[in-house]
């Protein structure tokens, strides 16, 4: 033990190297253990002269049981009658409760703990060479073998399972004569005709073996999904295999090989799962005939006697498996016979749910379809999930509102809308108009309980509405109309007949505040940002809020004005300026965004350029009765164009998922003063994903983190960066977005992304 103590206490001294990744080193590095490569999937780095490999591939290399303790960031790794603790981001390990001193932590890099090689490697008993030249560890047991344990025998294969990978193998063996000089056992599968001797096979890399400890007893092993063969493909249906037992001798002791077991074909007897499940609302019978559901059948069906539909409420579906809907009654799915090579499925009026309710309108919904093997229902194949569905029979769309008028009441609010397509058991229609404070929380109850004197009825009568309110008319709060307030409109389809009392509210209108149009306005919240590094125009983006009201406005121009002449620049001047020294903006859209072109002059005829302090102002355009009357805006803050520093991407981003969240971590932007946030996005793993999409995501779809020079640990926004809520059984990763300030780039640095995983 004290040789091993000086060895550790020697190891951590040597090799005194700044960081290097793989992606600045010229060669990269590699691990050899006892002339065997290590396989690992994050590559080794140098961290201040230290070699880092990832945790679990080093300690399984060595054959050690391996605990991690994800909420302390600890790993603990024991091998016979040595015991290793090492804490990521700390400084001091434990071998055999002995404090030891490291030069440098565990870390986490992209997702993967990575940790001292020489430290791990003296610490479970090897011999540790570095050669700078060529970058390769090397790392070997030191003492000559002493014994033999005898080989395994009796070793066996089953097909057990039908999942088409590794889980369908099973193997067992008898165990070697004398344990006792056993360190573990490696069971080594290989495609018949493949030729294994012991020297080979003591080169298989760990990731292409099952290692089995030495218990005392005959093993029985059920391999997994992520078995390989020792050539490293994925076991697999329709392939003939041959087992091996490698017996690995313990200490000094030598290894022997088994012979191999008698070759064995997995069959997958239920092939691929059922796909391409779909669902659509057809009709307005508000039972199961409104429910559509086509899928693609198996394409082996030599064991499928039947197919069977199951509705299940979307609240419930995340927990439906195999095993619940092998246990459903018959009366409560639908059962379709296999003919055809799609099925399309119009279910009956009578269809039910899995809970044995009715399928009716108003209820969220997803589908599954289920294969049944007749005479095995272990067998049956169950589908993932639809997307969801919920039936309706009544409905507008397009609905729209406008201010038409200066009477400072109802009149000035006309609502337009298409008519629903079926108005069989629709009675009327009403047009409810609600505070814009308020609409955030109106439901379909709040708008069955308004009263008949706050809202506006409008018939059948016709395919669509346009309807000007009337002068009482008020909002659900019972408030008069008026001008100034900020309103949102809604619809409500009543129902009638079999549909009495199954209402439906339409989703809400635009905003609108009634305006009176006495005179034109100048835009307001005008900003300026430099957006580029071309040395003209495009470097300069102009922003503002449009007029309120752009009823008599033709046009805007934004008009740059050097600053050491702004200060006498005028409406009248503005007027004058010549039409090849300003940019023309129409009024569509209620906002502008304009990077000027590599053309645009200054009010003086100048180009614009870099170095040069200058002001905007935007000149709003009368046209009709106000032609002539055009209204100058105040200027802008001063802007100098110039060189611009770029956004530098975070690093690290690391995930963890505890009780249903997902906790991201990352290492802040090495420059942050040009950064104003930065965006977590959850994005779908098959999703492609780049810059120009995250700078798309809408801001309730991802989590803002404001930078304030530390490396944030934060909870994700619950849904993904598409809107949809984030659920178990989905894969997703993790991105980080730095997004710009005024002062920086015009695009923000998008990270690496996580790992995938699913909640």
């Amino acid at each position: 033990m004290k040789k091993l103590w000086i060895s550790i206490v020697v190891g951590l001294l040597v090799f005194p190297m700044i960081f290097q990744s793989p992606a600045q080193a010229g060669t990269p590095i590699s691990i050899i253990i006892d002339g065997v490569p290590l396989s690992t999937d994050q590559p080794p780095v140098m961290v201040s002269g230290r070699t880092m490999v990832p945790l679990r591939a080093i300690f399984e290399a060595f054959n050690a049981n391996i605990k991690w303790n994800q909420k302390t960031q600890t790993v603990t790794a024991t091998k016979d009658d040595t015991t290793v603790i090492l804490k990521i981001g700390s400084k001091i390990a434990t071998i055999n409760d002995n404090s030891v001193s490291l030069d440098v932590p565990g870390l986490n890099l992209k997702g993967r703990t990575m940790v001292p090689t020489r430290f791990v490697s003296e610490a479970m008993g090897r011999e540790v060479g570095w050669n700078p030249k060529t970058k390769v560890v090397t790392i070997t047991t030191s003492a000559p073998n002493v014994g033999n344990a005898g080989p395994a025998t009796s070793v066996a294969a089953q097909d057990v399972s039908d999942f088409g990978d590794g889980r369908d193998l099973q193997v067992s063996f008898t165990r070697a004569a004398d344990e006792s000089l056993v360190d573990h056992y490696r069971i080594l599968i290989v495609k018949a005709g493949y030729t294994l001797n012991l020297s080979s096979a003591q080169t298989i890399a760990s990731s292409n073996y099952s290692a089995v400890l030495a218990t005392g007893s005959n093993p029985t092993i059920k391999l997994t999904a992520t078995s390989r063969t020792v050539d490293g493909d994925s076991i697999k249906s329709n392939q003939a295999y041959i087992a091996y037992v490698l017996t690995v001798g313990k200490g000094n002791n030598a290894s022997t090989l088994s012979s191999g077991s008698s070759p064995i074909t997995l069959v997958n007897n239920t092939a691929e799962l059922l796909s391409n499940i779909k669902v659509n609302d057809i009709s307005d019978y508000g039972d199961g005939r409104d429910l559509f559901v086509s899928f693609n059948k198996l394409s082996d069906e030599t064991k499928v006697s039947s197919y069977r539909i199951f509705v299940i409420k979307a609240a419930n579906y995340s927990t439906f498996n195999l095993a619940k809907a092998n246990a459903v009654a018959s009366s409560d799915s639908t059962q379709v016979s296999k003919t055809g090579s799609n099925i399309s499925q119009i279910l009956s009026s009578g269809a039910k749910d899995v809970d044995g309710a009715l399928v009716k309108t108003g209820v969220s919904y997803r589908v599954f379809v289920m294969a049944i093997d007749s005479s095995n229902a272990a067998n049956n194949v169950l589908s993932s999930a639809s997307s969801a569905i919920t039936l309706s029979n009544v409905g507008i769309t397009g609905l729209s509102v406008s201010d038409v008028s200066d009477y400072n009441d109802g009149r000035d609010l006309r609502v337009s809308f298409t008519h629903a397509t079926d108005e069989t058991y629709i009675s009327q229609y009403r047009i409810l108009v609600v505070p814009a404070s308020y609409s955030s929380s109106f439901s379909l109850p709040d708008a069955n309980n308004t009263s008949s004197a706050y809202y506006t009825t409008v018939s059948t009568t016709g395919s669509t509405t346009n309807q000007v309110l009337n002068s009482s008319a008020r909002d659900v709060r019972g408030n008069l109309i008026k001008n100034g307030t900020s309103y949102k409109v809604y619809v409500l389809s009543i129902g009638s007949g079999s549909y009495l009392g199954a209402n439906v509210l339409s989703s809400a209108s635009s905003d609108i505040m009634l305006l009176n149009v006495s005179s034109l306005s100048a835009v307001s919240n005008l900003s300026v940002s430099d957006v580029d590094d071309y040395g003209d125009g495009r470097d300069l983006r102009v922003s503002f809020t449009h007029a309120t009201d752009e009823t008599y406005i033709s046009q805007y121009r934004i008009m740059v004005v050097p600053a050491s002449y702004s200060s006498s620049f005028s409406l009248s001047d503005a007027n004058n300026v010549s039409s090849t020294y300003y940019t023309t903006v129409s009024t569509t859209g209620s906002t502008t965004n304009q990077v000027l072109t590599s053309s645009t002059r200054d009010v003086r005829g100048a180009l614009i350029k870099d170095g040069i302090n200058y002001k905007v102002y935007v000149l709003s355009i009368g046209n009709g009765n106000y032609s002539g009357s055009n209204v100058l805006s105040g200027e802008s803050p001063v802007i100098t164009l110039s060189g611009k520093t770029p956004v530098i991407s975070v690093t690290n981003v690391t995930y963890s998922v505890n009780d249903g969240k997902i906790l991201i971590s990352f290492n802040k932007s090495s420059i942050e003063t040009n950064i104003s946030e930065y965006r977590v996005l959850v994005v779908p793993s098959k999703q492609a994903f780049g810059s120009t999409d995250a700078l798309g995501v809408q801001a309730s779809f991802y989590k803002s983190i404001a930078p304030n020079g530390t490396n944030p640990s934060i909870v994700t926004a619950t849904r993904d960066v598409n809107g949809a809520l984030i659920t178990k059984g989905k894969k997703y990763k993790v991105y980080i977005l730095a997004v710009a300030n005024s002062s920086g780039v015009q695009n923000g640095g998008l990270s690496d992304s996580t790992e995938e995983f699913e909640l």
